[in-house]
Parts: C-alpha cells; structure tokens; sequence
C-alpha cells in the first residue's frame, strides 16, 4: 500500500510539535463478515524540531498537520488516547445496504472487550449505507479513510514495538470477537424515520449533582426518538442548557401521589404540543395509571390501566398471584392482621405505593411491627401498607424483553442478602433491604430460573402486560440452594443439607414486586456490558412501536454473557454522632487511583454525592447510596465475589 504516512500532533496553546507518528495500511484477507475493515498501525515517532506551519482549530486540545487543508476531527478524536507506542486502529464499513439501528452500537456492543483500548463510533443517528466498500485508492488517502468509517476501534497493544505480524493476530481475533459481538441485523433495510414520544416525569436529578437519569437522553439522541418532556415548570430540562436533550418542553404539574385529574392534565399538554407523536411513557411507577388514561383518550398503544394499577401496587400485586397478603392504612388495623392465626413471624411490611426498597422491613415481633409501621414515610409512599409472610429463599431480579407477548430477552441476577434477611449482613439492629450485592449471572439451577421465567411471564401476560421492559423482583421458596459462608470468607449459593428437614417442599416462584420499566440506570448499564442489551433503549422503541429495531437490538451476544459481574452498592453509613455530611471526594476516583489492579476490573462506577453533602441515614426511610462499583472478571464467579470483596473494603469516606 505503499510507504508510511506521516501524522503530527500540534499543540493548541503554543503551536508546540507534541507527537508525530508514521502509518501504514495492513493487507488482511477477508474474513467474511459483513462488514469492511480496514487495520492502520500507527507507530509512535520522536518528537521532531522542525518548524512546521500547524492548521488552527478551536474544537478539541491537540491538532494535527496533515498537509490537507483541514484536519480530519474523526481521526484526533480517535487518537486523542495519545498512545505510547505503537498500536493498531481498525475502522469498519458496513457491506449492508440500509440505516444502523442505532448510531452508537458499535461503542455499545464492545464494551469490556479484552482486546480494546477505545472505540468512537463515526455514524450519524439512523444514517443510511449504501453497501459498498472503501474503495483502494483511497488506502493512502488517511482522512478518506476516516471520513468513510462507520466506527473505530483502537487496539489493546502492549509491545514497545510491535510487528506486523502480532498485529495480523490481533486483527484477527478482534474480527472473531465482533463476529460474535455484532451478529445480529444492526444495518436495516429500507429508509428509517425519526419517531417522536411524549415523556411523562422528565427525572429529577439535575446531571450536575450526579444524577444518572440523563443517560437516558442520550440514548434517545442515538436512536434518533425525539422526547417531548411532561413535567413541572422550573425543571432543569425547560432552559436552554439541556434544551438539545429534548424536542419540547410542555409545562404539566405532576404530583407524587398523583391528582385524580393527571390523565386529563396530560392529554391537555399533547394536545398543545400540537404535533404527531407516536407513543407516551413514563418511568414513575405511580404515573402508569394515568399515563394509560391518557395514552387511551390520545389514540396511542398502551396495556389497560387495571394492568398497571395492579402491577405498580404491591398489595394488588401480591393477591394477583395469590399470596396471603393484607393491606392496612394504621397502625391499629396492623396489629389486628398480626392476630391472624394464618399469619406468623416473620412478616415483610412495605408500602403499597412504593420504590428502591424505602420503607420495607422484616418484622420478627408486635414491638417490631409497630416500630416498621411507625418508619414509613407516608409523604412519599402515602398511609397504606401491606403486611405479608417473609419468603426465606434467595432473592432475584428477572428483566423480560416483551413484544406482542413473546420474550425476547430474559435474564436473572442473584440479590445477594441484605441487613434484614435472616442470612444477611448485620448491620446494626437495621432490618431493611438496602441493595448490596447484585451479581450476574444468576447461579440458581438452571430449572428453577425457568420456573422463574415461567412462572412470572405467566403473570404479566395474565395481567395484559405484553409489551415493554418488565423488572420483577422475587425469590425462590424452597429453594434447592441458599446462602453459606464459602472458604474464601464471603457468601455464596450453596445446595442446601436436607438431612433435618422431614419433608421435601419442591421449589415455587414468590413474586415480590412488579415494576413495568427497566430497573433503574446504574442497574441497566451492567445487563448492557454483560450481554449487550440496553434496556432503556429498548423502553423508547417499544414505546413508539419500532418492531424492527427492537427484534434487532434484543439479541445478546451470540456465545452468551462475555463475564460475571457484581453491581456492588456502597449505602450511605454513619455514626448517630454525626450530622450526615458527606466529607470526602469521589471516592470512585480514590479507590481507582489507590487500587490500579482493581481499577481493571472496574467496568463502570460513579460516586453519586459531592462533598458538603447532606445524605440521609437509611433508618431515616430514604435509602441512600454513596457509589456502585460494576465488578468483572472473566475467570468466573468466585474471581469476581473475591474482587468484589476487595472493592467493598477498599472504599475510603467520612462524614461529619
């Protein structure tokens, strides 16, 4: 292809010559899959001292001369990482004649991939490809190159000087790693259409206060879904700096508990949108009802609102299946249930309008009862309650992908015990379930995950939930497996001694709760590393019934999940002597600095409080958390516990 090509950094503040790399083309046969790729070495030169004329931009830190009259951005974004030697960057062509499914899905799908350091993607949202290849005479052409690129992949390399040989190899194994990464439809026939959805509850964490939620903004920017956002005036969504996330803001007040006129209040405020939309959500559980009303009285798809009036209230929920449950607004209508001779020690007592676990406790006495009664915040969760048999055995989440009733998508994670589980953590005299542990893949016997799935899928069809992302939590009763301590000092499911028990109770599904929407963001970025599945993503297509993209974007990695993950939840602690301000920095940018050989095994983490802030004591009802840590490892579960362990201990903060 010719000798190597010349690249130069430039300094953006003094006109300083920073870096300068050669570059040459590798000839890699084909492999075959539909897509083109083209395998670049840059190779890190020394800096050189001749005075060269640099091309002035204003977009990005470092620039670079290239004897063109403007400087490709595609390629300084790519080589921002500023690498130390040399590498390989890959960048790929679809020979797919249609529109990507969404522009990001290469970034998306690659991430943890062992073999890459970075991946940009280079598609606009739902551009169209002709299916044709990069032509040859463009090979020494470097911004043509760049400028023709779907996306692009720089290479994991650790040789000072690599040859072209290694770099053939791991040319080779990255293509298997994205034959099984990408083996779906992500180029779709046909001319794609920007969709636009009403959005009820725009979420209220400000992203400058470590809020998660804007995540899901962005998400629709990729799939080219155009949000008109519901919510009180003065949300941070109506100016100007986040006005890009959205196509409308329209003023509606929303209440929490909601008013009686919320349904009407909505169709109103579409209605002064005064454009086509294609569909309405909301991710607040107490806003289904209302927002099926209106979706109704609009002409949009929706399940009825019995479907979610039952499924967002946990009392209703747990009769629909058929537990023996009890629902009371005082405390004296409580302790009349207790007297029950059906019902014994322990109880579960939470809110029938509730969420992230607030206000839910184990209860082992009277005394007890009336203390969990007395703990619920009725202000946000309102005065009833139901109060239900404890279930024992281990406790899931199940995440089912649902079009026209059909599973596209389930999987199962293990919620390891909490501070109220009679095998969980102590952790004072607490008896709440505060989030800890939650790792995937789920290691019940495969039998009773399809009992889960089973079991549970024939619940949300019964109750006419047959489209969207469904996240039910519950447990498996009489399970064959439980909670013990391993011999590297954690916890871990372990079959269970049956030699004392006199009868063999075969394994049942115990529904906990319903909640129709993906978990929460920081929850759904783990599925999306593990198996490639974005949830949140999927939430919007089916909203605005885009079937081809959600067949599409359902489908895992073709050799199924690429490691064991551990979600590990840092709760909010701290003496009563304390005030409850938070004194420290991002204690994931710590841990991360102090501890490298654990960094590596870091998929994602984010520190969810700033210094000077007020956080809540969890015995205050509001169950708070300081940071997650997303834990890997590719050598299996007991590598990833131990990890996760480490993690946990390592975690430094204070409070004052």
């Amino acid at each position: 292809m010719g000798g190597p090509q010349k690249v130069q950094v430039w300094s953006k503040n003094d006109d300083t010559l920073l870096l300068e790399f050669s570059w040459c083309l590798l000839e890699i046969p084909s492999t075959g899959n539909p897509w083109q790729s083209l395998d670049i070495v840059f190779q890190l030169e020394s800096p050189s001292n001749k005075v060269v004329e640099p091309f002035h931009s204003h977009d990005d830190i470092y620039l670079l001369h290239l004897d063109h009259e403007t400087p490709p951005k595609r390629l300084y974004q790519n080589l921002s990482a500023r690498p130390k030697h040399s590498t390989c960057s890959e960048t790929y062509r679809p020979l797919a004649k249609g529109y990507i499914v969404r522009s990001d899905i290469v970034p998306l799908r690659l991430r943890d991939s062992q073999y890459v350091e970075a991946a940009l993607s280079f598609a606009e949202t739902l551009e169209s490809y002709s299916g044709r290849s990069i032509a040859l005479s463009d090979a020494n052409d470097l911004p043509a190159l760049f400028s023709t690129a779907t996306a692009s992949l720089l290479l994991r390399h650790d040789s000072e000087r690599g040859s072209n040989a290694e770099f053939e190899a791991l040319s080779l194994a990255v293509e298997s790693e994205l034959e099984n990464r990408l083996s779906f439809p992500w180029i779709l026939p046909g001319a794609a259409r920007r969709r636009t959805l009403v959005l009820v509850d725009g979420n209220s964490a400000h992203p400058d206060k470590c809020g998660t939620g804007y995540g899901f903004y962005l998400v629709a920017i990729e799939l080219g879904i155009n949000l008109v956002v519901l919510d009180n005036a003065g949300h941070w969504l109506e100016g100007p700096d986040y006005a890009h996330w959205r196509e409308a803001f329209i003023p509606t007040r929303l209440t929490n508990p909601p008013e009686e006129d919320l349904a009407n209040r909505i169709v109103e405020s579409v209605k002064a949108y005064g454009k086509p939309v294609d569909g309405i959500i909301t991710f607040a559980d107490s806003f289904w009802v209302y927002v099926a009303r209106a979706a109704q009285q609009l002409g949009l798809q929706t399940s009825s609102q019995d479907a979610f009036r039952i499924a967002t209230n946990k009392y209703l929920t747990s009769v629909f299946v058929g537990n023996e449950a009890y629902c009371a607004s005082s405390l004296d209508e409580a302790l009349d249930i207790a007297k029950k001779p059906e019902l014994s020690y322990p109880l579960i007592v939470k809110p029938c309008d509730g969420w992230s676990s607030e206000g839910v406790s184990r209860v082992d006495s009277l005394d007890a009862l009336t203390m969990a009664i007395n703990a619920i915040d009725t202000s946000r969760h309102g005065s009833e309650f139901v109060i239900e048999k404890y279930c024992a055995g281990p406790e899931i989440d199940g995440n089912f992908v649902l079009l026209d009733g059909k599973v596209l998508f389930f999987e199962v994670c293990d919620d390891f015990p909490k501070s109220a589980d009679i095998n969980g953590p102590s952790v004072g005299s607490l008896t709440i379930f505060h989030e800890l542990d939650s790792v995937y893949l789920s290691a019940l016997p495969s039998q009773e995950i399809n009992l889960l799935r089973n079991s549970f899928l024939d619940t949300l069809l019964k109750l006419g939930l047959k489209d969207g992302i469904m996240h039910l939590e519950g447990r498996v009763e009489y399970s064959s497996v439980e909670y013990k301590p391993t011999q590297s000092g954690g916890l871990d499911l372990c079959p269970c001694d049956d030699t004392n028990k006199p009868t063999k109770q075969q394994p049942t599904a115990w529904l906990i709760e319903i909640n129709p929407r993906p978990l929460g963001m920081t929850g759904s970025q783990i599925v999306e590393s593990t198996y490639g599945i974005d949830y949140w993503g999927l939430a919007l297509l089916i909203a605005v019934d885009d079937k081809p993209r959600v067949h599409a974007l359902s489908q895992p990695f073709k050799h199924g999940a690429q490691h064991t993950c551990i979600m590990v939840f840092i709760s909010t602690d701290y003496p009563s002597s304390c005030q409850g301000i938070f004194d420290s920095e991002d204690i994931c940018a710590d841990l991360m600095a102090r501890r490298p050989d654990l960094a590596k095994h870091i998929s994602r983490c984010t520190c969810l409080v700033k210094r000077g802030q007020k956080v809540p004591h969890p015995s205050s009802g509001f169950n708070t958390f300081l940071a997650y840590f997303n834990v890997f490892s590719r050598a299996g579960r007991d590598e990833a516990l131990n990890l996760a362990r480490q993690v946990r201990k390592e975690v430094r903060y204070s409070f004052v």
